[in-house]
């Protein structure tokens, strides 16, 4: 029979589940250089191919394989997730085509099932359980969360997924944790991704009769979640320490000879790196031409003209991830970037990288005050946290947990694919 699935299609990186009518689940091995692993880098691209009107798409790990040898041609699209809650983003044009957010995502799926059957993977069938955060990143009201719910569930209906279930994020990685118990706990499910973070108090554990579960109505006292997340720390970095090298803060002339700042939308688009490529279209270049000849550091707009037309999102965002990867085990890291004429190699203090994101770490602590309140607990009946999710790596972000609940309780593990485990196991309770 076929495999009960769990689907865990993150901002960043997606895991997907398998588990059989009996036994723990296992995670899908998906091909990256060199091997396999059991996660899938989230995003798509798009590149020209001679002689044929549709553009060649790859995906996951293939993708970004593709972008580095092409060196930037084609479109890379990043972060997909992040768009489902948007009121503005509804579709657009890739080397000649018109694509939805729904034919994105699909595609992005339809991607993971072809490498999956390529890797001599099971075939993933037609239905599963599907992971969504607490609240969906840039959701204003509830709208917008089914405005998200409502685009991925057509996605996965394209891409050949016709019964599906949604579960919390949170919820399921306490299906995770749940099945390392030999006692109940109560435990607050802290799930630090790359667009949201999400927490969920729960009681689990042997006693209750729910050893491999944890989303029953009477084992979830509160859930909570707040639209930040690696990529809010990443556009903090950008914004500190990348925007003052490409013209932020800056002035040009204007007609008249009178004197304007360069505008700061363009480096709020800059800050959120997946939406860089939205820069490029010719009335914004002309824009950026005309700041050029006015400006009071030419050259600083010059490297941001680079940035936008050779779209540089993906390797401004590996070289400011592997500087936040230093300063998750070190007290310096170094950004590096070297694209010439835009050369980029400064030396960040962890200190200065947790003063950026102190608003963003100030959001995270006030979702969790409020799932204790809601939930009636203090933070010292809370007998674990785990913390899951690539965001939880972020040392500013293990430190909050330690500070409120003391580091002893605050436990990890799987941070990666711990999501993915506890959707198929609940797939298996909910179709089996």
């Amino acid at each position: 029979m076929e495999p009960f699935i769990g689907i865990d299609f993150g901002t960043t990186n997606s895991a997907i589940g398998l588990v059989g009518p009996h036994g723990p689940p296992r995670l899908v091995e998906f091909p990256v250089p060199g091997g396999t692993a059991p996660t899938w880098r989230s995003v798509l691209y798009f590149e020209p191919v001679a002689g044929v009107r549709e553009a060649g798409v790859s995906a996951g790990a293939r993708a970004i394989e593709r972008y580095l040898a092409n060196e930037g041609e084609g479109r890379l699209i990043l972060s997909i997730k992040s768009h489902l809650a948007s009121r503005l983003f509804t579709r657009t044009r890739i080397l000649g085509r018109t694509w939805t957010l729904e034919d994105l995502i699909a595609t992005f799926l339809d991607q993971a099932r072809a490498a999956v059957r390529a890797a001599g993977g099971p075939e993933l069938g037609r239905r599963a359980v599907v992971g969504r955060p607490v609240r969906y990143w840039g959701a204003r009201d509830d709208d917008d969360e089914t405005r998200a719910l409502t685009s991925m569930r057509a996605a996965l209906s394209e891409a050949g997924f016709d019964e599906v279930v949604f579960e919390y994020e949170p919820v399921a990685a306490a299906a995770r944790y749940a099945a390392t118990l030999e006692r109940d706990e109560l435990v607050l499910i802290a799930d630090f991704g790359g667009g949201t973070s999400d927490f969920s108090l729960v009681r689990i554990g042997p006693g209750t009769g729910r050893l491999d579960a944890g989303s029953d109505a009477d084992s979830i006292l509160a859930t909570g979640g707040v639209g930040v997340g690696g990529d809010s720390f990443d556009g903090r970095v950008v914004d500190a320490a990348v925007a003052p090298l490409l013209g932020k803060g800056g002035e040009y002339e204007v007609a008249m000879g009178g004197r304007a700042p360069v505008p700061a939308w363009l480096f709020g688009h800059l800050r959120r790196w997946h939406q860089l490529s939205f820069l490029k279209t010719r009335q914004n270049l002309h824009l950026l031409d005309q700041i050029a000849h006015g400006a009071d550091d030419p050259a600083a707009i010059a490297r941001l003209i680079y940035v936008v037309e050779h779209d540089l999102g993906m390797p401004l965002h590996r070289a400011v991830e592997a500087a936040k990867i230093e300063l998750s085990s070190q007290a310096d890291g170094r950004l590096t970037l070297r694209r010439p004429p835009l050369v980029i190699d400064e030396s960040i203090a962890r200190d200065e990288f947790e003063a950026w994101i102190g608003e963003e770490l100030g959001r995270i602590e006030a979702v969790i005050d409020e799932v204790l309140a809601r939930a009636g607990v203090s933070a010292g009946e809370v007998d674990r946290v785990f913390a899951t999710g690539g965001s939880s790596f972020v040392a500013a972000v293990r430190a909050l947990l330690a500070t409120r609940f003391g580091a002893e309780r605050v436990v990890g593990g799987e941070e990666l694919t711990s999501v993915a485990w506890g959707l198929a196991v609940r797939a298996r309770q909910r179709f089996g």
